[in-house]
């Protein structure tokens, strides 16, 4: 079948990104610190008026955005665009209006996150469920949430209704003074997943023949994406005792710690209070700071969230805008994903003369492999929203 011009031009679009953006696997960092990383989670700084930390304009404030993943420059950092529908794990079904298949962050904090995935464990690795947000995905989130809480506390008042939905999605603010967290690019959700040695070694041996130096792009290509679906198959999410986005108390940071300060844990809780603590510390490590209502959300010490909690008297990261670079990228990737699933539901087309190698990559790197296709993390979102007050606990 004939598609459009847009899908003739697929292979083409991800060959010039793989010359223009992609590095190569880099080895591992060199660790100079070497965190305990079973440490029991701290109690974390009260955030009570981190929206007054004032702004303070330093070279860091015009640090731009950069996309984590693959055809990134961050490509060990996993991504899972939740509020995009790019997974049969996600629960927004078609994508939220104005959300990107592409993961956006400070630059800053994408060094972070890469330091933060060379502390774990052989086998885990570091998944970023979301990070920027454009404020029109911030208010549909804000918007959902809260109309979840006004159904289930129609008594309640319009300040306590908002304060409820602050604890888990914040006011998608205009004001230059009060920006949302993830608008700022300085915010990430992040998850670990891990996989069996035996999938690691063929991880590992590909990063190895990635950081070749004499690598034409067309094996390039092909062992970037033949990576990316040994981890979409196989990798698993630990468990941190509760899905992600779950809206609710059990999220809270530091609820396993408490529990097994009062009761003895079962072996399913002790392994969630580990996974947490993991977690924690592999992201506190590489300098992050973190919410005290949700197990995955760090917010950079450079915004205003991260300030309060890390006790310093001002923030640097404000809110930001995606540049031209950055929407081009997001336009490749919503692309290059949406031809990937076509190719592997078998739906074929005629390149254009002189592109026929590169659509016959793209099918051998897809064929049969549904991007969409993350069964193994099926269970593992939740849709942001109240927990049913109705129903036991």
């Amino acid at each position: 079948m004939r598609a459009s011009s847009s899908i003739d031009i697929y292979a083409y679009i991800c060959y010039n990104l793989l010359k223009l953006t992609t590095t190569k696997m880099s080895s591992h960092y060199e660790r100079s610190i070497h965190p305990d990383l079973t440490a029991p989670i701290p109690e974390v700084p009260s955030l009570a008026g981190w929206k007054e930390i004032p702004f303070e304009n330093t070279e860091k404030s015009n640090e731009p955005l950069v996309a984590v993943g693959i055809f990134s420059d961050h490509p060990k950092v996993l991504t899972s665009s939740v509020y995009a529908n790019e997974h049969h794990n996600s629960p927004y079904h078609g994508g939220l209006e104005g959300s990107n298949v592409a993961v956006f962050m400070r630059e800053g904090v994408a060094e972070k996150l890469d330091k933060a995935a060379d502390l774990l464990p052989k086998g885990m690795h570091l998944m970023v469920m979301d990070a920027y947000r454009s404020l029109q995905v911030q208010g549909a989130l804000f918007e959902q949430y809260r109309s979840g809480v006004v159904r289930q506390h129609p008594e309640w008042s319009d300040d306590e209704v908002s304060a409820e939905t602050q604890k888990y999605v914040s006011v998608p603010s205009t004001d230059e003074s009060r920006p949302s967290p993830h608008n700022t690019g300085a915010s990430v959700d992040v998850v670990i997943v891990h996989v069996d040695d035996e999938v690691q070694a063929m991880v590992d041996d590909i990063d190895e023949r990635l950081d070749a130096s004499d690598l034409t792009w067309q094996d390039e290509y092909s062992l970037t994406m033949k990576r990316s679906e040994i981890m979409r198959r196989n990798a698993k999410m630990l468990d941190f005792g509760t899905r992600f986005d779950h809206g609710g108390p059990s999220a809270a940071l530091r609820h396993m710690e408490e529990e097994s300060s009062k009761r003895e844990l079962t072996d399913d809780e002790s392994l969630q209070l580990s996974n947490r603590r993991l977690l924690f510390n592999v992201m506190a490590s590489a300098g992050m700071e973190p919410y005290a209502d949700e197990w995955w959300h760090y917010n950079d010490p450079a915004s205003q969230m991260g300030a309060k909690v890390a006790g310093i008297d001002h923030a640097e990261y404000g809110a930001i805008e995606l540049s031209a670079e950055n929407r081009e990228f997001a336009r490749m990737r919503e692309q290059h994903h949406l031809n990937s699933v076509r190719l592997a539901r078998g739906e074929e087309w005629v390149p254009p003369k002189g592109l026929e190698i590169h659509y016959k990559l793209a099918r051998a790197a897809v064929f049969a492999n549904n991007p969409k296709d993350v069964w193994r993390m099926l269970d593992t979102v939740d849709k942001i929203e109240p927990p049913d007050a109705n129903k036991a606990a």
